[in-house]
């Protein structure tokens, strides 16, 4: 019983991931982000997060439904519904900024490198985030294969931070003289790091939540604030 389970979910699990590398490769160039699909009683649905979801399903739906045929015949999907999802803020998506610079390089060859990781490290750090890192591997200039590494703010390479708040992707750029491999590393704005420490102002503690942790405190602390003469309507209530 148990074991069977088990079997359904990692059927599922490898089909989710060749349909995820499937239309990642058939919409190449379309900034994807992650393809999920799901098995509904209804049928499969599958939703693709991208950049711009009319540019991946076309005007009309032409796209998504020429993609459908294609699953269903290369997949045996019965009756996929596909669903494009624009993603929040594109530049701070990982996968999306690493497609856009392998994309970039494959149209203006490699020379271009350079300006293009310094444009786009440049906008992912405006879009709001705290660090960026790109590597590039290949025969970027010349006949001989290197490692360039492009970064700017912050980024946390151990921790809690790394595993869970860090954004990585790889992508990689064919070029006439071969492949350039693409790695994005990207620190989001809104994550809080465990070495940052707000003192807060006094009157923007709030007694009642001293009086939870230490109640003598809480009584020193009101104390403090009358001989102040810190104005209680200043005090944060929430």
């Amino acid at each position: 019983m148990v074991s069977e389970a088990i079997r359904k979910i990692v059927n599922w699990r490898k089909k989710e991931t060749l349909i995820h590398l499937f239309v990642k490769k058939y919409l190449k160039g379309k900034l994807i982000s992650k393809v999920e699909y799901y098995d509904t009683p209804l049928g499969e649905k599958i939703i693709i997060h991208c950049a711009r979801p009319r540019f991946v399903l076309g005007k009309a739906n032409e796209r998504a439904q020429e993609l459908a045929k294609i699953l269903k015949t290369k997949f045996g999907l019965k009756n996929p519904q596909i669903e494009a999802i624009p993603v929040d803020n594109p530049l701070l998506d990982a996968n999306i900024v690493a497609e856009l610079i392998a994309t970039r390089i494959e149209r203006l060859g490699s020379r271009a490198a350079r300006r293009v990781v310094s444009r786009i490290i440049q906008q992912v750090m405006e879009a709001g985030a705290r660090g960026v890192e790109i590597r590039l591997a290949g025969k970027i200039i010349g006949e001989r294969a290197t490692k360039i590494r492009f970064s700017a703010g912050n980024m946390k390479k151990s921790g809690e931070v790394n595993k869970e708040g860090v954004r990585k992707a790889i992508d990689i750029a064919i070029l006439p003289q071969g492949v350039i491999g693409v790695q994005v590393r990207i620190l989001p704005g809104d994550i809080r790091l465990p070495d940052e420490v707000k003192i807060k102002e006094p009157y923007e503690v709030r007694v009642e939540e001293l009086e939870e942790i230490d109640p003598e405190l809480a009584k020193k602390f009101q104390e403090l604030l009358e001989e102040e003469g810190i104005n209680k309507e200043r005090r944060i209530t929430q």
